[in-house]
């Protein structure tokens, strides 16, 4: 291979029942990602309906405040500051675990979103049991 030349994947076929066209990641084609976005918010509920409403945003802010630095990125001996405050454990709609503030810690947006998609099935993994 010539020294500028980089590796393509290969494409792959969308993930909606009966649709062949091609994409560049795996998952749906434009026609069809639309819908199936739609169809796993509806599952999912919104934010507010899931308990992220103003009480949260208060309480997330405040708990921001008091610990304003990402966890994991301190084990890693980095000072970089948090904006999601996280579900340690994930609380699948229980109130009680929700708002149990020792079930919470601050990480900066990337490392949340590697937790995320590790733990709750992201990015065409399966969830962790």
């Amino acid at each position: 291979m010539k020294e500028n030349q980089m590796v393509t994947r290969a494409k792959s076929v969308c993930r909606h029942a009966g649709c062949n066209a091609l994409v560049d990641v795996s998952g749906h084609c434009e026609k069809h990602a639309a819908a199936y976005q739609k169809a796993v918010d509806a599952r999912r509920g919104s934010a507010s309906e899931r308990g992220y409403n103003r009480r949260w945003q208060k309480a997330r802010e405040t708990f921001l405040n008091r610990s304003p630095l990402c966890v994991e990125c301190d084990r890693e001996g980095v000072a970089q500051a948090a904006q999601v405050v996280d579900h340690i454990v994930a609380h699948k709609g229980d109130a009680g675990l929700f708002w149990d503030t020792s079930n919470w810690q601050s990480l900066c947006k990337p490392h949340h979103d590697r937790k995320t998609a590790k733990t709750d099935g992201g990015f065409g993994r399966t969830p962790v049991v």
